[in-house]
């Protein structure tokens, strides 16, 4: 039984009955099977983890995060979510995915649902990015794999960097706020996937736009503030996304090291390199502000 098929299987299941077909899959994440499916005329999500997705998401934190964010009226309708598994059904958000359009146009919605989630009561744990950061290069050491020089040169800057920012204030954050995870339905904008949500710095999620070309992030950054950005707000921005591009260079090795690249049809030591180079740039521009 092939993944499409088990997840007919198990749609048909869980709704009791037998019509449940296939829409279309997902693209978006590295690993994850995310299917658009189809019961009894309405339109679900369903996301099967990738093999050894459970090695950087906690699904008991998805479930309270997905429980705390209710409130919000941000993300779309979870149905069903094991925890065992990670595999979760969710009411379909039919929109423009933000990541197809020229994303800048959308500055103002976007900042409305950042401000909304991090002024919002919501409690999640400590996103914890160092600590993340470290398990993430464990990972790939237990692999066999050394960091190379370069690498530990950038994560050696990166930890001095830490420390010039240790201070800024922790709120709510969805610490994935991507252009891919944000749905454009008419004047409201859905924000979904909250696996990775924790309390973190605001600017950690403006940083996360960098994945659409880092002018994004820095463009949403001067919405958010409704000013031009002075120099320790720059420097906070160029941090988080410096660190981003290195969590992502782990991930990426790791995926390589344990023959996704094979099974994905997907270079991620090519990923990896590109993330490396990132993350330099990012370093770099950071000292010269």
């Amino acid at each position: 039984m092939n993944v499409e098929e088990y997840i007919v299987a198990r749609l048909n299941a869980l709704m009791h009955t037998n019509d449940a077909e296939i829409v279309k899959r997902l693209e978006g994440g590295m690993s994850n099977y995310t299917y658009v499916v189809e019961s009894q005329g309405k339109k679900y999500t369903y996301r099967v983890p990738g093999k050894f997705a459970e090695k950087f998401v906690d699904r008991d934190d998805e479930l309270l995060n997905l429980r705390e964010i209710d409130q919000l009226g941000l993300s779309n309708v979870t149905t069903y979510v094991e925890v065992r598994s990670g595999e979760k059904l969710a009411e379909y958000v039919e929109g423009t995915i933000m990541s197809e359009t020229d994303v800048v146009s959308y500055n103002q919605m976007s900042v409305a649902a950042l401000k909304k989630i991090h002024s919002s009561k919501v409690h999640f744990k400590d996103y914890n990015a160092f600590g993340r950061l470290d398990d993430d290069e464990r990972y790939c050491r237990e692999t066999g794999f050394s960091h190379p020089d370069e690498y530990l040169a950038l994560r050696h800057k990166l930890d001095e960097m830490r420390r010039t920012h240790a201070a800024v204030p922790q709120v709510p954050c969805h610490c994935d706020y991507q252009p891919t995870n944000l749905v454009i339905q008419g004047e409201k904008l859905f924000v979904l996937d909250w696996e990775f949500a924790g309390m973190n710095d605001p600017f950690y999620d403006i940083a996360c736009y960098g994945n659409a070309g880092f002018d994004k992030a820095l463009s949403l950054l001067d919405a958010y503030l409704g000013r031009k950005a002075n120099k320790e707000e720059l420097q906070r921005l160029y941090f988080h996304r410096a660190f981003q591009c290195l969590q992502w260079y782990n991930v990426a090795i790791f995926k390589d090291r344990v023959g996704l690249s094979k099974d994905l049809n997907m270079d991620f030591n090519q990923v990896a390199l590109m993330f490396l180079g990132m993350a330099k740039d990012l370093i770099e521009n950071y000292e010269n502000l």
